[in-house]
């Protein structure tokens, strides 16, 4: 009896491997030969059966990154809310460990194709939009809770926090040595620090 083929299961193989090459060679150099090869497949026409051309694979490999921090995110929000809430979400988007790191080294050479493929800049937005959201629904509940003084410009609060992890992603890539996964996390807690509200001094 013919063993069933998971088509999904080998769909995700797929792109975990262009994730792989992308992340060695660039996002060029990772032509659908060389992947059809890693995967252990004789021609790359396997390959059209899950993704007829390589931009369609590379927007799948995009899309996956992003689903894959957005249930990382709500694994670690989960049962949380206001600052605590926020700083699990930040920790869930920086390049801090070596899974986060080979995403971030695809999602780079990404953003580049973005600048002229809109396909994949919808992807990014849709993305940033997501977490703008949750940072700002977070912010709302470290507010209701008196976790932090009210905030003139959550937005800006916001859009700086976003800022600071997509920074991260750069930096992170052109000096490993010095922006490590300890000082990106050590840089994401001063962030959200700085929107605790003082505790009040004990009276004398």
């Amino acid at each position: 009896m013919p063993r069933l083929v998971d088509h999904g299961e080998r769909r995700r193989a797929i792109i975990e491997t262009t994730w792989r090459l992308i992340a060695q060679e660039g996002i060029e150099n990772a032509s659908m030969r060389d992947i059809a090869r890693e995967c252990g497949y004789a021609a790359p026409g396997v390959l059209a059966h899950y993704f007829p051309n390589k931009d369609a694979l590379l927007l799948a490999s995009y899309e996956l990154i992003c689903e894959r921090t957005n249930e990382r995110i709500d694994s670690h929000t989960a049962g949380r809310r206001g600052l605590a809430a926020l700083r699990g979400l930040c920790l869930e988007i920086i390049p801090a460990d070596p899974l986060t790191v080979v995403e971030a080294r695809v999602a780079v050479s990404f953003w580049q194709r973005a600048q002229t493929e809109e396909a994949l800049r919808a992807v990014g937005r849709e993305a940033l939009l997501h977490w703008r959201g949750l940072m700002l629904g977070f912010l709302a509940q470290a507010e209701d809770d008196a976790e932090c003084a009210p905030l003139a410009d959550p937005d800006a609060v916001a859009d700086e926090l976003l800022n600071v992890m997509m920074g991260l992603h750069v930096t992170s890539m052109l000096d490993p040595d010095a922006v490590t996964g300890s000082r990106q996390r050590h840089l994401v807690e001063r962030a959200i620090t700085r929107l605790a509200a003082p505790r009040p001094q004990p009276s004398r």
